[in-house]
């Protein structure tokens, strides 16, 4: 081959070799490229992920926060309203007036209340009452009784609004006893310069219950029952509990009684009355 020839050689594989090299260069700026964004891409799904964890993270407080309140609200609504009621308002978003035929009602109230409150301060006072009544209800509660309300130094409860609680009666006057023992036994350990005597009347029949009130509503029980009730409590003596007929033939079979008599209530003439001694031993 003459030197022409191989000079035309040379320059054609120089010119495949610089080809080469170019293609290969614009490959690496490619993949540099490629590399720099895919480094990009994955700093940005980290900081995407980091921050989808951040909000997680908030979401999940404030789920916890709202559970924290509903649970609040729940708890301040059980100390208005029986749990059957607070069911109705979740499910239907109202709670109608409803009649109980089968319910046994309970009242208290502390003798000669007004004499001795009137000595005593009345930050010591409204905590003594909070104390008493805050038992009250761990007490009632746990007999299946509920609360309905307290008026100064008056307390109501009733049994039977579940409709399924047909020892309503022996309900509410186990309760009464404990919550007798209760105040005798805190009399005992008391600093206060008084020692709490309450007398408690407990009365059955129907009632009907429901909410009153618009904006601050309270559910309260109304009829005859919740009046003889009353009147059977007035009618009690301290540390009493005062049962009427119809209650005491609910727990005969379980309670002892002392008969009182018939004896003359304001607006109802002369009702027979019992003074509850305790349960029958087995």
């Amino acid at each position: 081959m003459s030197g022409v020839g191989l000079i035309a050689v040379e320059v054609f594989l120089l010119g495949v070799l610089l080809a080469a090299a170019w293609y290969l260069r614009k490959q690496r700026r490619q993949l540099i490229t490629q590399r720099s964004e895919f480094k990009r891409e994955v700093a940005l799904l980290e900081e995407q992920n980091i921050r989808l964890e951040d909000a997680g993270m908030k979401l999940l407080q404030l789920k916890e926060k709202l559970e924290l309140e509903q649970e609040k609200s729940a708890r301040l609504l059980r100390n208005i309203l029986p749990e059957q009621v607070i069911d109705d308002l979740r499910n239907r978003g109202e709670s109608l007036p409803e009649r109980f035929d089968n319910v046994t009602v309970l009242f208290a109230d502390i003798v000669n209340f007004t004499e001795q409150a009137a000595e005593l301060d009345p930050a010591e006072l409204i905590w003594e009452l909070n104390d008493i009544f805050s038992e009250f209800d761990q007490i009632f509660s746990k007999h299946n009784c509920v609360r309905i309300k307290t008026i100064g130094d008056a307390y109501m409860a009733v049994a039977g609004l579940d409709k399924n609680n047909s020892a309503h009666c022996v309900n509410i006057l186990r309760a009464a006893c404990e919550a007798r023992n209760y105040l005798a036994e805190r009399n005992q350990k008391s600093q206060c310069k008084y020692r709490w005597q309450m007398r408690f009347g407990v009365n059955s029949g129907s009632v009907i219950g429901g909410i009153v009130g618009r904006e601050k509503y309270i559910y309260d029980i109304l009829g005859d029952t919740v009046n003889t009730a009353s009147r059977i409590e007035h009618a009690s003596e301290a540390m009493q509990i005062n049962v009427s007929q119809s209650s005491r033939s609910l727990a005969e079979s379980e309670f002892e009684f002392s008969d009182r008599g018939a004896i003359e209530v304001k607006g109802k003439g002369r009702l027979e009355m019992y003074f509850l001694l305790g349960e029958k031993k087995s």
